[in-house]
C-alpha cells in the first residue's frame, strides 16, 4: 500500500511539474518584448504598449510603496538621478504599482520623481508580474527604444548595476 501511494504521489508531483514548465518558458518568452498590456495613469488615462516613446529607451519599475526594499530602491534612485542626470534625461521612465492611486501619488511625491519623462501607472487588475514575468519588489527592467528586453533586475539594485544599461 505504501509503494502504491508513494508511486501515486511520485507520478502526480512529476506532472504537475512538468505542467508548469511551458507556462514558465512563455513568460520568459513574454518578457523579451514589452506585452500588450493596459494600466492607468495617475490621471486615469489609458497606458497600452503603443503609448511608449518610441525614441527612448524605456526603464520601468514595479513597485508597492510599503515595501522596506522599493523605499530603499527610490532613494538609491532619487540619488542616482540626481548625480547622473545625464544617463536618466533620454529615458523613458515608467513606475507601475497595483496599489490605490493615492499610495502611487504619496511615492512618486515623496521621492521627487516629478520629471516630464518619469510616468506613474497603475495596475489594478495585478497583470504586470505575470505579463512581464517578475516576481519581486522592486523590479527594473531596461528596454530598447523598439521594446526588446535589455536587462530585468529583481529586488535592490544599486544603480551602479543599472547605469551600464541605459547608457546610449
Amino acid at each position: 500500500m505504501k509503494i502504491l501511494r508513494h508511486t501515486v504521489s511520485f507520478i502526480f508531483l512529476t506532472t504537475l511539474f512538468i505542467s508548469c514548465k511551458p507556462s514558465q518558458q512563455t513568460i520568459v518568452k513574454a518578457t523579451e518584448e514589452i506585452p500588450y498590456f493596459t494600466f492607468y495613469t495617475l490621471d486615469q488615462q489609458r497606458f497600452v504598449k503603443d503609448s511608449f516613446d518610441t525614441e527612448r529607451i524605456k526603464f520601468i519599475m514595479y513597485f508597492n510603496s510599503e515595501c522596506d526594499h522599493c523605499q530603499k530602491q527610490a532613494r538609491w534612485l532619487r540619488k542616482g538621478l540626481q548625480e547622473n542626470l545625464t544617463s536618466f534625461k533620454d529615458l523613458e521612465m515608467i513606475f507601475i504599482s497595483f496599489e490605490e492611486m493615492s499610495m502611487i501619488k504619496e511615492y512618486r511625491d515623496k521621492y521627487q520623481f516629478t520629471q516630464s519623462n518619469i510616468t506613474f501607472l497603475q495596475d489594478s487588475r495585478l497583470t504586470f508580474a505575470d505579463k512581464f514575468g517578475v516576481g519581486s519588489f522592486p523590479s527594473i527592467l531596461i528596454y530598447t527604444k523598439e521594446g526588446k528586453l535589455i536587462k530585468k533586475f529583481e529586488g535592490e539594485t544599486k544603480i551602479e548595476e543599472v547605469l551600464p544599461f541605459i547608457s546610449n
